[in-house]
């Protein structure tokens, strides 16, 4: 192979990662809320906002990030089962970097810490669980205690 060859085949190659990964991160279902509710210090989500519709399909989400004001990090709310939630503070216990939530993990992008939907560490180099936060339900609402 030339070097004019190379040279486009990595370019190719380039584009195509970038192109790919777009696409996969575009493909992702999760929301992201900044309005949430605050009432006697406790943070009010529908339970509806775990359900997207996309062209007229449901599709029941894993997970929601929540970033209340009042803190630094955001919370990952995570459905757990029918009724039960989790809900950790997407702070890393190694050296505090922001985590990266996914649907059945969250990852610290600085060191590689693994954390599972209920914030147990399951891949160093963090010791310790994330901070979770105590998490009740009605029929309409999950309720998170601050």
């Amino acid at each position: 192979m030339d070097r004019r060859d190379f040279i486009k085949s990595a370019c190719l190659t380039c584009a195509g990662s970038i192109g790919a990964a777009w696409l996969l991160q575009s493909c992702s279902n999760h929301k992201y809320l900044t309005n949430v509710v605050v009432k006697d210090n406790k943070l009010v989500v529908k339970r509806s906002e775990f359900i997207l519709l996309k062209k007229e399909k449901r599709i029941e989400q894993k997970f929601l990030i929540i970033k209340p004001e009042s803190l630094s990090f955001p919370i990952a709310l995570y459905k757990i089962n029918g009724n039960e939630y989790k809900a950790c503070y997407l702070q890393c216990t190694h050296q505090g970097c922001e985590l990266s939530p996914h649907e059945t993990m969250m990852v610290c992008p600085c060191h590689g810490a693994e954390f599972n939907p209920k914030g147990e560490v399951t891949n160093g180099p963090a010791e310790t669980n994330l901070k979770s936060f105590l998490t009740s339900t009605d029929n309409e609402n999950i309720y998170i205690q601050l």
